[in-house]
């Protein structure tokens, strides 16, 4: 399988040039037939607390986009999306979800996912409540399971994923500069404990109270880095070798020996 992650230095609530500047990089990249490509978490807006500045409106075109991008190339496209707004009837103030998608190059929603654990040091729970379950979808003979940002600090969520046949993780995200070798170091670890392709795309640059080095990363099933990006804009690229992953599977008894996975 082949894998392109778009780290996106985006800017700050402005939806139509986040959108253009996606279009831009993909322009200049060649886009194989069936590639899986990774735009970060909230990708239109960065990771405002603004709902409504972040939230789609009931055309949803964020959606659209990445919808038309799976069309375009003729791949598979997930990308960090806010849902339409909506009133939080204990608080009464407007609220949304924060959410991955994922299109087929027919167009078709292979997945939507909600994020399971707001950042709630930054109130991220009072904009976009928790989402209560995770999703997986086929691409290329694989089973996807997408996450977002501070779901990577969560490992339970992970081998529930396993669990439910998960061989490929993807996590996008809106992590920070100050955090981020913790954030390339549980990308690794996820990819160890669990036998398991793992892709992380994040952002770059700033927003007005985070600065962010991107360091998008992926990691084979042994958490062999296949690449871990700089600070720069830029379009990551690697190749994904299921079936070595499945043999290693056979072979190294870690998820069959776990009480947790014991059925596998």
């Amino acid at each position: 399988m082949h894998v392109m992650v778009v780290q996106l230095d985006m800017a700050w609530e402005d939806k139509t040039r986040n959108r253009n500047r996606v279009v831009e990089l993909l322009a200049t990249s060649d886009v194989p037939p069936g590639t899986l490509i990774v735009l970060p978490e909230m990708f239109e807006t960065g990771f405002s607390m603004n709902v409504e500045a972040t939230a789609q409106d009931a055309h949803c075109q964020g959606e659209s986009f990445l919808r038309g991008l799976a069309v375009k190339y003729q791949s598979a496209v997930i990308g960090g999306v806010v849902s339409p707004a909506r009133e939080d009837p204990t608080s009464g103030r407007k609220v949304a979800s924060n959410e991955a998608v994922v299109y087929g190059p027919d167009g078709s929603e292979l997945a939507r996912y909600r994020k399971q654990h707001p950042f709630s040091l930054s109130g991220e729970d009072r904009c976009y409540p928790a989402g209560e379950m995770g999703v997986a979808f086929e691409w290329q003979g694989v089973r996807i399971a997408p996450f977002i940002c501070y779901d990577l600090r969560f490992p339970e969520l992970f081998r529930t994923a396993v669990r439910d046949g998960a061989e490929m993780f993807v996590v996008i995200a809106c992590w920070p500069a100050v955090r981020s070798e913790h954030w390339v170091r549980l990308l690794q670890a996820r990819a160890i404990e669990n036998l398991a392709l793992t892709v992380g795309g994040n952002r770059c640059g700033h927003e007005p109270k985070l600065e962010f080095d991107g360091r998008s990363a992926a990691f084979d099933h042994l958490g062999r880095c296949l690449f871990e990006a700089d600070g720069r804009e830029q379009i990551l690229r690697c190749d994904f070798d299921a079936a070595t992953m499945r043999q290693w599977r056979d072979k190294f008894p870690a998820l069959r020996d776990s009480r947790v996975l014991s059925n596998l």
